[in-house]
């Protein structure tokens, strides 16, 4: 996978650590999420996890890469609107549920953890390298026939999911994804036509 996070590195037991992390902050949300409960709840000696992650943040941020590890790979469907709504489609589905679902809560820290903001600049990051690899496929087909901020592409599609997400909590539909994919390609570009 192009562009993704840092290196998962962790003590033995690592699974279990990082599932703890998750389900406290399913249960008492980033404030309320202690090293010395994920301890308790993991079974891991808390002197271990401050040997790995010497902060909440840090140790949380190792979870947030842990799960990222296993997202799905880049599409590759053989159009650039197929590609782009997959794509779409996949980062809809993982800020609806399961670690995803628990980003706004950690990502809202932010501001206020240097670590927090790294994890944020390496999720933006990945998605924008997963964009720019699509948009090279396009350009290598054909489909794509001038420059394209790959960046602001990205943002395009990754905004109106975490608008969904974090702000009005509705679903984006696959009918949502299409459209939206639709209405971008409307601007770019194109060479030869979108295949649907």
């Amino acid at each position: 996978m192009t562009g993704g996070p840092a290196a998962v590195r962790g003590p033995r037991g690592a699974g279990a650590i990082h599932a703890a992390v998750l389900d406290l902050l399913e249960t008492e949300g980033y404030a309320g999420l202690t090293v010395e409960g994920v301890a308790r709840r993991s079974g891991v000696n808390k002197t271990t996890l401050y040997r790995w992650w010497p902060s909440k943040p840090s140790l949380v941020a190792a979870t947030f890469r842990h799960a990222i590890a296993r997202d799905l790979p880049v599409p590759d469907t053989g159009t650039l609107r197929g590609d782009l709504t997959a794509l779409l489609r996949s980062k809809a589905a993982f800020f609806a549920d399961g670690p995803g679902r628990l980003a706004a809560d950690v990502l809202a820290h932010t501001g206020a953890d240097a670590e927090l903001g790294r994890l944020a600049d390496e999720l933006l990051g990945q998605h924008c390298a997963h964009v720019t690899e699509l948009t090279g496929r396009a350009r290598a087909r054909g489909e794509l026939t001038g420059p394209v901020d790959d960046a602001l592409l990205a943002d395009l599609l990754l905004g109106p999911v975490w608008l969904r997400a974090v702000v009005t909590h509705r679903p984006l539909t696959p009918a949502d994804a299409d459209a939206l994919v639709d209405t971008l390609l409307a601007g770019l570009p194109t060479g030869r036509g979108q295949q649907r």
